[in-house]
């Protein structure tokens, strides 16, 4: 079977577990760093894309003030939760309460990190045209644009993305990436294999 087509946000989709495709334009999507597209990350260039940096920057400078702001608080010390550079929370021994303009301020640098919080963790990736994926999970949701989906790439000429044998370098294994449904919507495919 060969199906041709955009695919259009509905609760059904044109393939399954299995179907392998192959994009007829570049592609490009939002990436979430996570464990499972950890590997691919740093091959397909995520950690360089402007909008990931800014927002890092932003988020690391709002997060060094908020410490900042913390420790010269007033009162007894105690733990307070707050998030490091890398977006974990940890627990510090701070001020238990800052002076009232610092207070003003937290709520401003909360109302930012809120903002650049989501950039902080995702990314771009393009993947060009003849790229061949397999699908390797959906989310079993009723909606499907709300689901998750995590394909295999076989084959792409993206430079980052190529195997060693394919003249890259990256080693043997599989190049996965974890994406919404909905971030099929721009992508224009044909159904290889469903």
């Amino acid at each position: 079977m060969y199906l041709v087509g955009r695919f259009v946000l509905a609760d059904t989709h044109p393939f399954q577990v299995g179907s392998r495709i192959s994009l007829l334009e570049d592609w490009t999507f939002p990436v979430q760093e996570s464990r499972v597209s950890d590997r691919m990350w740093e091959a397909a260039g995520c950690s360089s894309d402007p909008e990931y940096v800014a927002a890092n920057a932003r988020g690391r400078a709002l997060i060094a003030e908020k410490h900042s702001i913390l420790e010269r608080g007033v009162g007894p010390i105690a733990p307070v939760q707050v998030p490091n550079e890398n977006g974990v929370m940890t627990t510090k021994m701070f001020a238990k309460e800052p002076s009232q303009g610092d207070r003003k301020r937290i709520k401003v640098i909360d109302k930012e990190l809120q903002e650049v919080w989501g950039p902080m963790f995702r990314s771009k990736v393009t993947l060009p045209a003849g790229t061949a994926l397999e699908i390797a999970l959906i989310t079993p949701l009723p909606n499907f644009s709300a689901g998750v989906v995590r394909f295999n790439i076989t084959e792409t000429t993206h430079p980052g993305l190529l195997m060693k044998k394919e003249g890259g370098s990256l080693s043997n294994g599989k190049r996965v990436f974890l994406i919404h449904g909905r971030d099929f919507e721009a992508a224009k495919y044909h159904v290889v294999a469903p």
